[in-house]
């Protein structure tokens, strides 16, 4: 519990502006701060670090003090690191399960598609693509 999740972080967000931050709730023994290894984006950060303190209570201070905390521009958002890290208007539910449903209540054609199986041929799958875009229209 003395290990931290660091996310959001923008990419002009430097270790030591991380340092800077998070040493003065208590001794850090650690950061990771990760980067790309390949790609186009190969040697820029991607956006999360891990920040360990030397005590527990130390990282409990830092997550209620840090989270949800504004750095140039963005939401830090701090958990603990073998946690999930909760967005709040992210991609999943608060109940933490995925939704296979749109705005209105209708399956997504992703969900369809997966919920038809992968028995089908792709005159199956066409068929069902088919049937969402009328769904649309109407």
């Amino acid at each position: 519990k003395n290990r931290l999740y660091v996310g959001n972080l923008h990419h002009t967000v430097d270790e030591h502006a991380l340092i800077q931050i998070f040493s003065k709730y208590g001794k850090l023994s650690n950061l990771d701060y990760l980067f790309h290894k390949s790609g186009p984006l190969k040697g820029k950060p991607r956006g999360y670090a891990f920040v360990e303190y030397a005590e527990p209570l130390d990282a409990d201070k830092a997550l209620a003090s840090a989270h949800n905390k504004l750095l140039r521009g963005r939401k830090l958002v701090v958990t603990y690191a073998n946690q999930a890290p909760v967005y709040p208007s992210g991609p999943s539910s608060a109940s933490g399960y995925r939704r296979n449903l749109n705005e209105a209540g209708r399956p997504t054609a992703l969900s369809l598609l997966k919920s038809a199986g992968g028995r089908e041929g792709t005159k199956d799958k066409i068929a069902i693509m088919e049937a969402k875009l009328r769904q649309l229209e109407q």
